[in-house]
């Protein structure tokens, strides 16, 4: 009776889909800061408009004159993430959510003696995200090569994840001449990422047989580092031109948790009538925990053409080569004394985004945005880490206005972020031997991703 190992391969194959439809974890440009960045889709490296400066370039913040108090655009999401194609067309694992996205709260001082240099402050959310999921199904398949029919299974799944990270910043910058200046921020950013997945699955073979397999796996973690951002700024009277380098973090602070539970019965895997119950479990707190973030170098153009800007950025970030984000020690499956590892791991290869905006000027009360930005994945194709899990690329789709009422100006616009891929071949949630080339069902499904935005904001 061949049934049970079949239902494995179902169980592990849930289980290995469910974390992709968690946070864009391997995407650097998935969020953007201020009112105007906002609309031009972050691509103002070249161009300091105004306080999100902070982020894009801190060597512009002393070429802008009057810069004040700035609270961020408001950008309301509504993301979603579909299945389609394979066998069973349209399954539903998606979810919906309307809120805000990440914003950014700045702020400027100067001291008087040290006319020449600018000072600020900055809050940024660069990542703030809530997932729940749960997906039961029944259903019927002709898995067993060796036996003719189709076999009845019935499949409960959960994921529930939060993750985020808050940057606080202080900047300095000096301006070197009339049209160029320079400066830094240094930045501590707080991160915190807890993750629970679970997977039940039971079958029932021809001669009613009932078989079950339970995996779930779950880790958290919190991570405090300390980044600095350097940039160079020229404004002319009809080009701006920018550069900066963000340092990868020097860690400060962390630990992480995590713990794995498999346990099966009634499972017959060498097919001689006989069932092998499986149990291994092992949970761990306060371990030794290790957060990387790349190095990127970035450079942005402006053209300004009255009544026409148009901006260009682009920025590469380097590889982060595979690595142990919670180290755990290994453990003895309780009915195998098999050994076993739960730690999670993370590998990012080198990636290139970039982005183009245009602003034209319909009159002084009124201007126009829209933009165009890319958002590659840094996840290393077929990399056997399972931290980073969201793998397709993205790109980002941004138009809207600014109005102009006497000390202040109102800023709305719409967006829309969308991508894709084939789910593949993907990691195993606990490694085990003895379950290579068991039937998957989600081979040929195809992820489905997309963002409708909703930006409305004011700056004063």
């Amino acid at each position: 009776m061949r049934t049970p190992r079949a239902v494995l391969s179902v169980a592990l194959s849930f289980l290995g889909l469910a974390p992709l439809a968690l946070s864009q974890d391997s995407h650097y440009w998935t969020t953007q800061y201020g009112t105007h960045a906002t609309l031009l889709g972050g691509a103002v490296i070249g161009s300091v408009l105004d306080l999100s400066g902070t982020y894009y370039n801190p060597g512009g913040m002393s070429l802008v004159k009057e810069p004040e108090t700035l609270m961020a655009t408001k950008v309301l999401q509504y993301p979603h993430v579909t299945l389609a194609g394979g066998e069973r067309a349209g399954v539903p694992l998606n979810t919906f959510s309307l809120s805000p996205a990440p914003s950014l709260i700045a702020g400027t001082f100067r001291l008087r003696r040290l006319p020449k240099h600018w000072f600020g402050y900055s809050y940024l959310s660069r990542q703030d995200v809530k997932l729940g999921i749960s997906l039961s199904q029944t259903g019927r398949h002709d898995i067993l090569p060796d036996s003719p029919g189709s076999e009845g299974y019935v499949s409960q799944f959960r994921i529930d994840e939060k993750l985020s990270e808050h940057w606080f910043g202080l900047t300095w910058s000096f301006k070197l001449s009339e049209h160029v200046g320079v400066g830094v921020t240094q930045y501590f950013a707080f991160r915190t990422h807890r993750a629970l997945m679970q997977e039940l699955i039971e079958a029932l073979g021809q001669d009613d047989h009932l078989a079950m397999a339970l995996e779930a796996r779950q880790y958290s973690y919190y991570h405090l580092r300390m980044l600095w951002k350097i940039g160079l700024a020229a404004d002319f009277k009809n080009l701006t031109l920018g550069l900066t380098l963000t340092s990868p973090g020097l860690a400060l602070a962390g630990k992480g948790s995590t713990g794995v539970n498999s346990s099966v019965a009634g499972l017959d895997m060498e097919g001689d009538g006989a069932s092998e119950d499986f149990m291994a479990a092992d949970y761990r707190q306060r371990l030794p925990l290790a957060y990387r973030s790349p190095f990127s170098l970035a450079a942005g153009v402006t053209f300004k053409i009255r009544p026409v800007r148009f901006y260009w950025s682009a920025e590469w970030f380097a590889r982060v080569r595979p690595y142990t984000v919670i180290d755990a020690p290994a453990f003895a499956a309780q009915s195998t004394g098999e050994m076993l590892s739960t730690d999670v791991t993370q590998e990012l290869e080198p990636t290139l985004n970039w982005g183009a905006g245009l602003e034209w000027f319909y009159s002084s009360r009124f201007k126009g945005y829209a933009s165009f930005t890319t958002d590659y994945s840094a996840k290393r194709a077929g990399t056997a880490t399972n931290l980073s899990i969201t793998d397709w690329d993205i790109h980002h789709i941004v138009t809207g206005g600014e109005f102009v009422l006497r000390k202040f100006s109102v800023t709305v616009g719409l967006g829309l972020s969308f991508g894709g891929r084939e789910i593949g071949q993907r990691p195993d949630i606990l490694a085990r031997s003895g379950i290579e080339g068991l039937w998957d069902p989600f081979h040929d499904l195809r992820f489905r991703y997309g963002i409708y935005k909703l930006i409305g904001g004011f700056a004063f």
